[in-house]
């Protein structure tokens, strides 16, 4: 659902905000930007007392408001107990100063009730005032009206992004990747794997053919669930093979990777694989290309036209739920992988909770997974998958 909300005051905002982050922020300081009176990126910091912590998490925020142009922010911290969020509240405080920032208003919240720690005037209660109902604040009427209502926390967003794991399949995808000659341990599956991949190519039609089938957004696509084990521990080895994987992501989100710098069979392959997806580039093969400038290449991957990642935010969400549902089918060592494929495609539509909790997941599972610890220090400083030179997920090989 997309909604443009305009909230008038910073007790209205502090009801908005769980609406657009999709959840009860729970003890935290927000963040929000103001691009004068228009909202714009938010940042939610969980409470912590350390003073050298509260300043660096403080500095690290207010760089990233910096570098988005703001021309104030709102900070609006949430507590259960009195006083809990004032060290990193004030943090925040004195590093906007730092940066030159102005601070439009600065707000408490607990127990519904919200005052400003800043106000010196007699004017308001000692425990601060009511905040208004969500019905009674116009900037969420749509949401009210389509019966959307913010899940009570964090943990609950992270139970309905990953769901239980499908043991006994799990178990079978197992076997295969064993006959493979490869165990599912987070050795193989993370960053520094200790052989070289699986040769997936020489079942290359095939899986081709599998990762069409999940890539699918259509509604007559052929259930995740559906696919033998067997083929689903090949999808699970091909991703040891970074190229294919980065080609794999490149496609998926267009802008967001150099896909120029690798054309070649495999980046042909990824589109062939990605062809029921409305928002990827039109299929361009080796000799179609071979001749043309980079800036010229990368123009012609660069997706359909001008048209935005939440234009297709439907079809996208459907293909993201069906890698998610791969997950669930793949034993754990093989899961970091496919969710760094998810945390992308999440990222590039600016779904920054989803890729955060798909990363951590990630990095639970085996922390020295490189790219899903690459995208998450990424991810934490504020950047987008399009910043900078050839896309926020360029550089090493991870």
């Amino acid at each position: 659902m997309t909604t443009t909300v305009r909230p008038r005051d910073p007790a209205e905002l502090a009801v908005v905000l769980p609406y657009q982050l999709g959840y009860h922020p729970g003890p935290s300081v927000v963040v929000t930007v103001l691009h004068d009176k228009r909202l714009g990126l938010v940042q939610r910091h969980d409470l912590h007392t350390d003073p050298d912590g509260c300043r660096e998490t403080a500095r690290q925020a207010m760089a990233i408001v910096a570098r988005e142009a703001a021309t104030s922010v709102i900070v609006i911290a949430h507590e259960d107990g009195a006083g809990d969020s004032a060290p990193l509240s004030e943090a925040m405080l004195e590093a906007a100063l730092a940066q030159g920032l102005h601070v439009h208003e600065r707000v408490v919240v607990r127990d519904g009730r919200w005052y400003s720690p800043d106000c010196r005037e007699s004017c308001c209660p000692e425990d601060g005032q009511p905040l208004p109902r969500p019905e009674d604040v116009p900037a969420i009427a749509a949401f009210v009206h389509a019966g959307v209502a913010p899940l009570p926390s964090r943990e609950a967003i992270v139970e309905g992004v990953l769901p239980e794991r499908d043991e006994e399949r799990a178990r079978s995808v197992g076997l295969h990747l064993a006959s493979l000659g490869r165990s599912s341990s987070t050795q193989t599956f993370g960053g520094g794997a200790i052989r070289p991949p699986v040769p997936w190519t020489d079942r290359g039609e095939d899986v081709l053919e599998w990762w069409t089938r999940i890539l699918d957004p259509r509604l007559q696509a052929t259930p995740v669930t559906d696919l033998a084990d067997e083929a689903l521990a090949w999808v699970a080895a091909s991703l040891q093979d970074v190229v294919w994987r980065d080609a794999l992501m490149g496609i998926l989100c267009p802008g967001a990777m150099p896909v120029a710098e690798q054309v070649g069979p495999t980046v042909d392959a990824a589109a062939l694989a990605a062809r029921w997806c409305p928002w990827v580039p039109d299929i361009l093969f080796e000799d179609e290309l071979e001749g043309l400038p980079p800036e010229e290449i990368e123009l012609a991957l660069a997706g359909p036209g001008d048209v935005s990642p939440q234009q297709w935010h439907q079809e996208v969400l459907a293909v993201r739920s069906r890698l998610v549902e791969l997950t669930r089918l793949l034993p754990a060592g093989a899961t970091p992988p496919v969710l760094s494929l998810v945390a992308h495609l999440a990222w590039w539509v600016g779904d920054g909770t989803i890729a955060g909790i798909c990363l951590e997941r990630a990095l639970e599972i085996d922390p020295d997974h490189r790219l899903a610890e690459l995208m998450l220090r990424l991810l934490s400083a504020g950047v987008r998958p399009w910043d900078g030179p050839g896309g926020a997920a360029a550089g090493e090989a991870a």
